[in-house]
């Protein structure tokens, strides 16, 4: 009898337990919930505050749209007006036709960079002149490669890519690791070549916004170097990643924002980062734009 009433004492004390006693987890899955449950308010944080943007720019849009159209309407009668008096001067007579003019590109001040380049996207060999000095323009067959060279707006960059995984940022996923490989793994075959998940990826529970970046290699190095160290990179230097104060950390030139032969990590970013996570040929890209640019070069 004693044992029996013993045994009941055992179990009641068992669901006595505060559920809310976390001192008999591990240490190490409870520091990552914690931080799956910070990303997890993060990303509603930054979707509320993208989403009262719109709300506000639809606001001022509708608000500014009756003048537009006044103002329109108001250009439209005067062209009118201008085209009936040149028709009641030429009266009978017929206008000599116009030539067709193809005017060369304007002037870009603001361009940082010398020279116009034709860039396909397919590596160093195939840009223009280095040369400060040369005017000329692309010929004829590479018009359609023709890119005038700015940086991309980081914030678009960024929506973009959020738009493309968004199926991991789902809140859910964000608290679950397991559900969060899953899910990679069934986005994967539909992503871009640059996005698509490495092996370590599906295989190791990671920083969910490592899977933003469109580099395999520096996933990989993310990946390898721990959570912690992770979490570090993609908050100091990823803006195009996380919605965080913009120091040119790094910049992305070209067509091809997915390209990460189109990025330029600051010097500063590859002083602090470069002997771990940034290793290889990131100081030389960085390098190669900065000679675009006849700006000094950077130790290699």
């Amino acid at each position: 009898m004693s044992d029996s009433g013993d045994s009941v004492k055992a179990r009641k004390k068992r669901f006595d337990c505060n559920p809310s006693d976390t001192s008999h987890y591990p240490v190490s899955d409870f520091r990552k919930s914690r931080e799956y449950n910070r990303n997890a308010q993060r990303l509603f944080r930054q979707r509320r505050k993208e989403h009262l943007k719109k709300l506000e720019a639809a606001s001022r849009e509708r608000s500014s749209s009756h003048t537009e159209e006044l103002e329109h309407l108001r250009r439209e009668i005067n062209e009118l007006q201008v085209e009936n008096e040149n028709l009641r001067t030429l009266g009978s007579q017929r206008a000599s036709p116009v030539p067709y003019v193809k005017s060369s590109p304007s002037s870009y001040a603001t361009s940082p960079f010398p020279t116009y380049e034709a860039y396909n996207g397919h590596g160093v060999g195939e840009l223009g002149s280095h040369s400060p000095h040369s005017q000329s323009l692309p010929n004829s067959d590479a018009v359609s490669n023709l890119c005038v060279l700015f940086p991309h707006d980081i914030a678009e960059v960024r929506r973009d890519l959020h738009e493309m995984m968004a199926p991991i940022l789902d809140l859910n996923i964000l608290t679950d690791p397991q559900l969060h490989l899953r899910t990679l793994a069934t986005l994967g075959p539909s992503l871009p070549a640059a996005l698509q998940p490495t092996y370590l990826q599906l295989q190791t529970p990671h920083h969910i916004y490592i899977d933003l970046i469109p580099s395999p290699s520096l996933r990989d190095e993310l990946i390898k170097a721990g959570f912690e160290t992770a979490n570090a990179f993609l908050t100091e230097v990823c803006t195009f990643v996380y919605e965080t104060e913009d120091h040119r950390q790094v910049t992305i030139w070209g067509e091809d924002h997915l390209s990460e032969f189109s990025w330029e990590f600051s010097e500063e970013v590859l002083n602090k980062w470069g002997d771990s996570i940034l290793q290889g040929d990131w100081r030389s890209r960085a390098n190669f734009w900065r000679r675009q640019r006849n700006v000094p070069l950077l130790p290699e």
